[in-house]
């Protein structure tokens, strides 16, 4: 991985950190980040190009961690909903990922990924997210979009 990618996932990373406070909260006080943290998704092409499965989990309501691999690649990655301490469903974000192909004859070079995106997080579990990575520092126009559904739990 190249020191400026290193650093800028660094430094992503130190600017997205917040305190967790320790506190006992009804469960119907939170909001679906908070009732659900944990989610298992298809993914359409996004940073693995075509498709791939990907878990995910919010630390924070505001910081979801995630990985995933698919048909071609794996990636891993970050992403802050800027509104994710509000009881919306709906709630943008942005993202840094790293996704790396799994065969030689494609490239075995990490790619970066930089989403900027949305994603609903339902009542019922569900969850949908539509993002754009116009960020790349390579340009591979098949990871330039990303959809996902699945459930959360």
């Amino acid at each position: 991985m190249s020191p400026i990618l290193k650093n800028t996932f660094i430094l992503f990373l130190l600017l997205l950190v917040e305190k967790v406070q320790a506190q006992k909260q009804d469960i119907s006080t939170l909001n679906n980040r908070e009732k659900f943290p944990s989610g298992l998704s298809l993914y359409a092409i996004g940073p693995n190009a075509v498709c791939s499965i990907s878990y995910d989990r919010f630390l924070t309501y505001h910081l979801q961690a995630e990985a995933g691999i698919g048909f071609i690649g794996a990636h891993a990655g970050l992403k802050a909903h800027l509104l994710g301490g509000s009881a919306r469903k709906w709630t943008p974000y942005v993202g840094v990922s790293i996704a790396r192909s799994l065969f030689q004859t494609i490239g075995m070079e990490y790619l970066p990924y930089f989403p900027i995106g949305v994603q609903f997080a339902g009542d019922n579990r569900f969850n949908f997210a539509f993002e754009v990575a116009p960020l790349q520092l390579e340009f591979y126009a098949w990871n330039l979009v990303g959809i996902k559904f699945g459930y959360r739990w």
